[in-house]
């Protein structure tokens, strides 16, 4: 669940430098005698250049951009090219099966669609002699019936009328022809092309590519075991992309914009900050065991460590306002009198010197410096014992 970075902040944002400028409650000179009888002790610290971060905190998780990658068909393997860890490109081969039997069903589907091929290419010669050959026929009958009428007296009636008959059935036959041979040129090998694309597909698929770059994160099988196109065989870590994937309760999903700059710090890797920015925000409610409504966010994360793992735990902070790189001074050591803010500084000679200062944004637990203080002087500010 989401929290607030010192929830006293919210209100610190909005007016931490008219309270340090107008003198107001934001800053308490703290003396010996106060906290209910707590002791108090000095402090001494050294100023130096920090940011000075106010943010939303929540607990994530580190995820990688992973691709799965499994064959297309059953086999067993018979080389692996790459090994967990390499760095690959786009197209590289990471593993082949024992393609024997996929080759030889490839060349049999072949064989067998040439033979279509074949069976197709002498029927329609054999069809194309028929037709001539009835053309012929065709074309002899039609001269003798036209004789026969032209001079209707040197034949008989039944003559004519047998002749007709025998003209009509073969132009009957002729066109059947034709008909039979445009449907024959037609005739579609798909089902023989179809065997053919499938055998090459399932050729090809004896060889697994990296659809991307990336790091070989896994690999499940070794040379001669047997895979199933079911399985992953290769885990890839794509272009090297981390993200860090959180939780925001809806009373704060609001606070939250895709673009918005974010930090995250890894307990796995001390003394890093990574900076990000958020690419996602879920429109979908999820809902904890506790009943509360969250949302899934996701941040990118620019230039990763290579000590970041997948599924590491995180903190990430959603950035509200931030100034880099300024003089800062412990909250404690600011007072303000009159309007004015003061802080106590050792002097060349190591005696305590009050000095006035022009401070600027606050988070509550550190101060910036606008003017009247170098880096590396010495702050001196009273502070309560813990206990």
């Amino acid at each position: 669940m989401l929290k607030l970075k010192n929830r006293k902040v919210l209100a610190i944002v909005a007016v931490s430098v008219v309270l340090l400028l107008a003198g107001g409650a934001g800053f308490w000179w703290r003396s010996k005698g106060t906290g209910a009888g707590k002791e108090m002790e000095y402090q001494r610290v050294q100023v130096k250049r920090d940011d000075i971060i106010v943010g939303l905190d929540s607990d994530g998780t580190i995820e990688f951009s992973k691709v799965n990658l499994r064959f297309g068909v059953r086999g067993t393997v018979a080389e692996i090219l790459v090994a967990e860890g390499d760095q690959i490109k786009k197209g590289a081969v990471i593993a082949k099966l024992d393609d024997r039997d996929y080759r030889d069903e490839y060349q049999l589907a072949l064989a067998k669609l040439e033979d279509a091929k074949e069976q197709q290419l002498t029927s329609i010669l054999s069809m194309q002699l028929k037709l001539k050959n009835t053309e012929a026929d065709l074309e002899r009958l039609r001269d003798e019936y036209q004789e026969m009428e032209a001079i209707p007296e040197a034949y008989s009636a039944y003559e004519r009328k047998m002749k007709k008959m025998e003209l009509d059935n073969k132009e009957v036959e002729y066109q059947n022809l034709l008909k039979e041979f445009a449907i024959l040129k037609k005739q579609n090998l798909q089902q023989y092309e179809l065997q053919v694309k499938m055998a090459q597909k399932n050729l090809e698929d004896t060889i697994l590519c990296a659809p991307v770059s990336g790091v070989v994160l896994s690999l499940s099988k070794k040379v001669g075991e047997t895979v199933s196109d079911e399985e992953d065989f290769a885990v890839i870590h794509e272009n090297q992309a981390v993200k860090a994937v959180t939780k925001v309760i809806e009373y704060d999903i609001g606070q939250i914009k895709v673009g918005q700059k974010v930090y995250v710090t890894v307990e796995a890797v001390p003394d890093q900050k990574f900076a990000g920015e958020v690419s996602k925000i879920s429109s979908l409610p999820v809902e904890d065991a506790s009943g509360l409504v969250n949302y899934l966010v996701e941040i990118d994360i620019k230039d990763p460590a290579p000590g970041l793992k997948d599924g590491m735990t995180c903190t990430v902070t959603f950035v509200m306002k931030e100034v880099k790189n300024c003089l800062v001074v412990p909250y404690e050591a600011v007072r303000a009198v009159g309007g004015k803010q003061f802080i106590t500084v050792l002097d060349e000679a190591g005696n305590m010197v009050e000095r006035q200062i022009r401070a600027g944004f606050t988070d509550g637990t550190s101060v910036e410096v606008l003017e009247g203080f170098e880096v590396n002087e010495t702050v001196v500010y009273l502070k309560r014992k813990s206990g």
